[in-house]
């Protein structure tokens, strides 16, 4: 039964949404489905209208679901798309899909229920349609009178939102009562200062510091609006489902409700306190404190406007003795330029042998398999081609993607941080460290993009050593999976993509990073045990490639020998996509952004350790 402040809430909502009745916009939303898709309204813009009806386990309202069925053979191919929407009802997305068995319609999952109050939706048999262009509500009411509202949208016509009384089971909110009178410096204050006012600072990498009331205030509608749409916090995974991660950026459903409804409500302050005024963060640019070495990277002159081609650059260390690193980090010296850092470990000797590392590894395979790759390079060079990297990867998945792009195979060797936005640091675990040999070089891959005014980068590398004499026991390893045969076709919306990399000893996972270039919609990761069970590791429904973020279990996941990795991911080539350079064309792998990628980078630590002596 609801209580009577839900009764409260649920007259406030209709009254509140009498703005919208007038045809005022509501405002862009972003959720994620029951089966773990990102769903953003206006990457459906490209449709005239979205239709949407209220989803309940057990209570679904049967006959507007038949009705909005129907309504769905008859429009979905005219520019009208179809969703259900579970108001924070339930949250079990498995109970959600046993519960629509056989509709062919997306369940958002609006699990803070604060799209659901923005809609104004009161009861489950309300049905909605949604301009996904103008974020104006064009209908609600009973599912039997969406359709005329669909006609009229489709026949481009103009006309302010219909409204039609329901009778069906009232939407419970929750929370209301606690959220009623929420404050600034108890309440407000430590979500922004927790998750916010690292990046939102002065000197901080976000374009506006966040360091007062005053200012909170200020960008209180955009705060709102990028919570709304999932934009911020940035590099969000779908907790819902994944692993705990140690770096998550989520915000917790409450700090959403508290966070919206607080700027719904005004954005009050009460009386002078400020805890924002009270936050110190550490000087310097070293978040390690200061670094054992500095590796300053010459300066580097970047030009206003076209395309700089990626370079490689050897450093050399100097190191005249063995040092044993705990951890490294990158200070860019304009991250309004600098793109990425891939880190190379050159050993003393020099550079790998590739073509002996790939022979080392197929003398290792079983024969057959052996015999299967060879047969793939020699026809290849016999007809003038080169070799199908890709192909052999992915049908010899025992093969170490990482051996070629890193520093060769010595399982003592030290790993050094590179650098992406949202990534700079590299930390082991007490005890956990690699070697740095007298003599080491590093090569860096450099690449800048063009910020539309000339710059010059200085970054620095700082490394951190174990104290001298001090060996630690343990290495950390991982591997790396790489598509290198990758063709998107012009205009695709979500073409999928997999790679699969073995963990071939006893590990525990420490960290997934998906990377992709412009296009890169979406990746997630599981684990294929040899017994052929799968568990979800990470899914990021919404990749970014202005964030590529390594995310760091908060509890390592240990897997046996033989575990494969499964990285699943897709391509957005549509126009939908903001960030894409040309719809038009077929997209293959290449090194700039404007081509692709497909990778996986994973850290693991071997349990059995008595290889890295």
């Amino acid at each position: 039964m609801k209580t009577p402040s839900s009764l409260l809430l649920t007259a406030a909502i209709a009254a509140a949404s009498s703005a919208a009745l007038a045809g005022e916009r509501v405002g862009d939303f972003a959720l994620i489905d029951h089966q773990g898709a990102f769903q953003s309204m206006a990457w459906h813009d490209d449709h005239a209208a979205i239709a949407i009806l209220p989803q309940a386990v057990g209570a679904t309202d049967a006959a507007s679901l038949a009705t909005m069925q129907a309504l769905q053979s008859k429009y979905a191919t005219q520019g009208i798309e179809f969703f259900l929407l579970n108001p924070g009802l339930q949250t079990d997305r498995a109970a959600v899909a046993a519960d629509i068995a056989g509709v062919d319609m997306p369940v958002l999952m609006d699990d803070t229920q604060l799209v659901s109050e923005m809609l104004g939706l009161t009861r489950l048999d309300e049905a909605l349609l949604y301009d996904p262009s103008s974020f104006e509500l064009l209908y609600r009411g009973s599912a039997d009178g969406i359709e005329a509202a669909i006609e009229r949208t489709l026949a481009g016509e103009s006309f302010d939102l219909v409204s039609t009384a329901t009778m069906g089971k009232p939407i419970d909110y929750r929370n209301v009562d606690v959220h009623a009178d929420l404050s600034y410096a108890n309440d407000i204050a430590p979500i922004i200062a927790e998750n916010c006012a690292e990046c939102h600072r002065e000197g901080g990498i976000a374009p506006f510091a966040m360091d007062n009331s005053l200012a909170v205030q200020g960008w209180s509608p955009m705060i709102r609006e990028v919570v709304m749409t999932k934009r911020m916090p940035p590099g969000q995974i779908d907790n819902k489902i994944s692993h705990k991660m140690k770096n998550e950026m989520n915000l917790s459903d409450d700090e959403m409700q508290m966070l919206v409804r607080w700027i719904n409500n005004g954005s009050v302050v009460e009386g002078n306190e400020d805890p924002l005024t009270a936050l110190v963060w550490p000087e310097g640019k070293w978040s390690l404190g200061e670094p054992d070495l500095i590796v300053k990277v010459p300066a580097q002159s970047i030009p206003a406007t076209g395309v700089v081609d990626y370079m490689d650059l050897p450093i050399d260390l100097g190191l005249t003795e063995d040092r044993w690193v705990r951890g490294s980090e990158v200070a860019p010296g304009d991250p309004t330029v600098l793109h990425h850092i891939i880190t190379t470990v050159v050993p003393p000797e020099g550079a790998p042998d590739f073509q002996k590392i790939l022979m080392d590894i197929l003398n290792d395979l079983p024969a057959e398999k052996a015999a299967t790759v060879r047969t793939q390079i020699f026809a290849a060079v016999a007809a003038g081609k080169q070799p199908d990297i890709g192909a052999i990867f992915e049908a010899v998945p025992e093969i170490d993607v990482s051996a070629f792009l890193g520093g060769g195979t010595d399982p003592n060797m030290a790993s050094i941080a590179g650098y992406a936005p949202g990534n700079a640091v590299s930390l082991n675990p007490e005890g956990v460290g690699g070697l740095l040999r007298a003599g080491t070089s590093l090569n860096l891959q450099m690449h800048y993009t063009t910020s539309g005014k000339e710059a010059v980068d200085e970054t620095e590398i700082g490394i951190y050593f174990y104290p001298e004499g001090y060996v630690p026991e343990e290495r950390m390893g991982g591997g790396v999976g790489n598509a290198f045969s990758i063709a998107i076709p012009a205009g695709a919306k979500d073409h999928e993509m997999q790679l699969v990399t073995l963990v071939p000893e006893e590990a525990e996972i420490y960290s997934m990073m998906p990377h992709m270039h412009f296009r890169g919609k979406r990746m997630s990761f599981k684990a294929q045990y040899p017994d052929g069970s799968e568990e979800m590791l990470l899914s990021v429904p919404a990749y970014s490639f202005n964030w590529q973020l390594a995310h760091e279990l908060e509890e390592p996941v240990r897997v046996p020998a033989g575990t494969k990795i499964i990285a699943t991911g897709a391509f957005d080539n549509s126009a939908q996509n903001d960030f894409n350079p040309d719809p038009n064309s077929e997209v293959n792998w290449g090194e700039q952004s404007w081509e692709e990628m497909f990778m996986g980078f994973y850290t693991w630590k071997n349990l059995n350790q008595t290889g890295s002596e």
